[in-house]
């Protein structure tokens, strides 16, 4: 019997979410690195790394799809004792993260320059942003491959190692950073393509780590080549969960460089160098709620393959509340903090004063945001995909594009910031409504 079946409900969700934070902060670490060293480069190529994480998102939401699909099943079938079924699917999530990745690469490597060029890099920039993605494109499997075996360990509740690989392929980031970015004896300098080598050796690490604990601990693949009906039939059980997933993953860089472009247009190179930075900033104070993120998979999971849906219940309720207590939190610590962490980032003043805009304006969003994205996550792992795609669909083109473009329009910056804190909110209303709907 599975241990997440038993005790109280905030007790087991506090102790599967503090491992995770851990993890996610070595995580958090690992991409403020990127930004910090490059951000030393100069400008342009602060503005280049802004103008790559909304691409670099989305192909991250194949991760994301895949590995949530993945766990849904798995820790259902875990919690319902069918154990066969969980070993069947880490391993026919694993082949179709590694197909998918490999397709999603080569039409990358072809469209480099017209998809930058349509999302407003141009000169420089766009040449520093080439040289990034095609380093980062032919590492791609390396850098997708570890969410979705860590995932797969964490649906089987075991939070502490996809941490401990984490945070290895932290280290091996801060270390390898300044060595290829700036050159040391030997070595050249890479500049801004130093850091997409150093993140592809990191992660390659770190997917190695994952796949020997998942074979070696858990004995969680199944190394027999199934038949093709049945592998067949396996994927779409994992795509037709992991597609909302993936694309409320997805969407939120769609959205993302589309208020990048809206800003490009308001204040060029330092808008969407401050949204960058304003953005780096704002997955520091994601930690907590992504780690909480990972911990409802396995929870509920676990407990909704056993029947014992009061919990479920419960952990939704709990949800709601943590919410609005967490987004005031990070109000307060945002108000005295929020310039000078951004002065991190970049001595230009401007770049600095927009970043702090864009921080205070956000977090008035953040509620809804939480209760969106850990709403979504429960009916993932409920097997209830169709709800959590309205949701994301809706959230982005009904509230995000409308009320940003409204906002900038009417009141420049501060109200491309204010309509999408407005957006969030919002969703997260109809997300919270929905639910309940769903499961009263």
């Amino acid at each position: 019997m599975s241990k997440l079946l038993t005790g109280s409900v905030k007790g087991r969700l506090f102790w599967l979410t503090l491992p995770t934070i851990a993890g996610t902060f070595a995580m958090m670490v690992f991409n403020l690195t990127d930004t910090l060293f490059v951000s030393r480069l100069g400008t342009e190529e602060l503005a280049a790394m802004g103008f790559t994480f909304p691409v670099i998102m989305i192909v991250g939401s194949l991760a994301i799809g895949f590995s949530t699909g993945s766990a849904s099943i798995i820790s259902r079938a875990l919690g319902a004792g069918q154990r066969a079924l969980a070993r069947r699917t880490v391993s026919d999530g694993l082949a179709l993260t590694i197909l998918g990745t490999l397709v999603v690469s080569l039409l990358g490597l072809l469209t480099v320059k017209p998809l930058f060029s349509m999302l407003g890099a141009e000169g420089r920039v766009l040449d520093l942003v080439s040289s990034y993605m095609q380093v980062w494109y032919f590492g791609a499997v390396f850098a997708i491959l570890p969410p979705v075996s860590d995932g797969c360990l964490r649906a089987a509740g075991d939070m502490l190692r996809p941490v401990m690989v984490m945070i290895v392929c932290a280290i091996f980031n801060v270390a390898l950073d300044p060595i290829l970015i700036f050159g040391w004896g030997p070595i050249p300098a890479f500049g801004i393509q130093g850091a997409a080598i150093a993140t592809v050796i990191a992660r390659a690490l770190g997917a190695g780590a994952s796949l020997l604990i998942l074979h070696h601990r858990y004995q969680l693949i199944d190394w027999q080549w199934p038949r093709l009906r049945a592998l067949l039939r396996s994927w779409k059980s994992i795509i037709m969960l992991g597609v909302p997933a993936a694309l409320n993953q997805a969407l939120a860089p769609v959205a993302q460089g589309y208020y990048i472009r809206l800003a490009a247009s308001y204040g060029g190179v330092q808008a969407v160098a401050a949204m960058a930075t304003g953005t780096r900033i704002e997955s520091i104070v994601f930690m907590v709620s992504m780690s909480y993120s990972m911990a409802i998979v396995p929870f509920v999971g676990h407990n909704y393959g056993a029947s014992a849906h009061d919990r479920v219940l419960e952990t939704r309720r709990i949800s709601n509340r943590f919410a609005f207590i967490y987004a005031a939190l990070t109000l307060a610590l945002l108000l005295p903090s929020a310039r000078w962490i951004s002065g991190w980032f970049s001595e230009d003043p401007v770049v600095v004063h927009l970043s702090v805009t864009y921080l205070l304006f956000a977090v008035l969003g953040h509620a809804g945001l939480h209760i969106s994205n850990w709403s979504s996550q429960l009916l993932n792992v409920m097997g209830r995909p169709r709800p959590v795609l309205l949701i994301s669909l809706t959230r982005v083109f009904l509230f995000v594009m409308p009320l940003s473009f409204i906002g900038i329009y009417c009141f420049g910056f501060p109200g491309l910031v204010g309509g999408l804190a407005l957006a969030n909110m919002l969703g997260g209303g109809l997300a919270f409504y929905m639910t309940r709907q769903l499961y009263p």
